[in-house]
């Protein structure tokens, strides 16, 4: 009595039954063969070109729902109804909403999904639906517009390579639309972290791409890095506009003792060219830290070009091995030039014993407010002018998304 009134009201809502659904039952069979599977030869982390298959399949099936939500529907409700019916059909684990109950595997999720989430962005629609992999979800996300005649796929992200090396599932934190463009031009931000089950220190993504005819676009930035997860939730943050994209997330230090820092990525675009611009770094130590983990080709754009050359060859020396040493501290203002600061790294190994003095290596450079910097020189000795203490120029946490929580 209560399927045949359940039926009744999800007609009379325009809600299509799930019955006799042919798209609900062949993704049910594809996830059933898929539980209890576990790494081998071609399958990292249990995903399988199979994994593309039942990514398809629940995307149509979604699509055959979107026909029920209107212009200016409630997404919210919308979503409610898919998950449910997702539950019904026994296709999630670890729900006490869902009338099986089924308990989530120790190690691989395969064969089970995560929530679908729907969201509005600008004038767009996104879906978001979780397929189980080993310790984690493997996130997609599905981007719609209104037309006359219904919402209509513009753009998506998938990952359907399934190697070792090129296999990069993703926990989506963030899918960001620049704002509305009368000329209906839009760049899309997507924002994730690889999934899991330990340690805090994994590789974060961040993807930008223009939306246009090809809806599997490559993306036109792709960054990937590892990052520390546990500073901050969520672990990476951005902002997009049309020509222009901002990124922050925690890296680690080449001083241990100081743990992280926040790295940013800013980059302009110019329809399809790329360039990374200021704000390279948000203090002094995380300048150097910066300029010295990167190739020159990209330091010696952060160079002053009197020293350039001088600054080239300090370079070089300290990419020879691994990047690693210890602030010397505190960071010195050089007063008599304002903008001038000086941070010293001891890069001795072992390290310098407590109570002798460093073998340091000082980094001389303008910073012009609020976050512009530059390698002004590069020297075995500290300079003369740089004489006040400025404890505060590192010390002091800064972000550029002061929303995030910090941990």
């Amino acid at each position: 009595m209560r399927r045949i009134l359940r039926l009744v009201i999800l007609i009379s809502l325009g809600w299509p039954s799930h019955a006799d659904d042919a798209r609900l039952e062949a993704l049910r069979s594809t996830l059933i063969g898929m539980r209890g599977t576990h790494s081998g030869p071609g399958a990292p982390r249990g995903a399988t070109p199979q994994l593309t298959v039942a990514k398809h399949q629940l995307r149509d099936w979604v699509e055959s729902r979107l026909t029920a939500l209107t212009l200016r529907g409630d997404e919210g409700e919308f979503e409610r109804k898919l998950n449910s019916e997702l539950r019904e059909g026994g296709l999630t684990c670890g729900d006490e909403r869902s009338p099986m109950r089924q308990p989530c595997p120790d190690w691989t999720l395969a064969g089970y999904l995560g929530d679908v989430q729907v969201r509005r962005r600008a004038v767009f629609l996104t879906v978001q639906t979780a397929f189980g992999i080993e310790c984690g979800y493997d996130e997609s996300v599905y981007l719609y517009s209104w037309s006359g005649e219904g919402w209509r796929r513009v753009w998506e992200t998938e990952q359907n390579t399934y190697t070792e090396k090129e296999y990069t599932p993703q926990t989506i934190h963030a899918v960001l639309v620049s704002p509305y463009s009368k000329a209906n031009d839009y760049v899309v931000l997507t924002l994730g972290s690889q999934p899991w089950c330990s340690s805090n220190w994994h590789q974060v993504y961040y993807r930008v791409f223009r939306l246009g005819p090809d809806i599997q676009a490559r993306p036109l930035v792709d960054g990937t890095q590892s990052a520390y997860l546990g500073a901050h939730d969520p672990p990476i943050q951005g902002s997009v506009a049309l020509n222009d994209v901002l990124v922050e997330f925690t890296v680690g230090s080449i001083d241990g003792g100081v743990h992280s820092r926040e790295a940013i990525r800013h980059y302009r675009i110019d329809r399809d060219e790329v360039k990374r611009i200021d704000p390279l770094a948000l203090s002094p130590r995380d300048f150097v830290d910066e300029w010295l983990t990167h190739v020159w080709k990209e330091a010696a754009f952060w160079s002053e070009s009197p020293n350039r050359r001088s600054m080239r060859e300090w370079h070089q020396r300290l990419h020879k091995g691994l990047i690693s040493g210890e602030f010397i501290y505190p960071t010195m203002h050089c007063p008599k030039t304002p903008d001038l600061w000086q941070v010293g790294v001891d890069f001795s190994d072992p390290p310098t014993p407590i109570g002798e003095k460093p073998k340091g290596t000082y980094f001389l450079l303008r910073w012009r407010p609020p976050y512009t910097f530059r390698m002004v020189e590069i020297s075995d000795h500290p300079w003369p002018n740089c004489t006040e203490e400025d404890r505060n120029a590192d010390d002091e946490p800064r972000t550029l998304f002061p929303v995030q929580e910090w941990r």
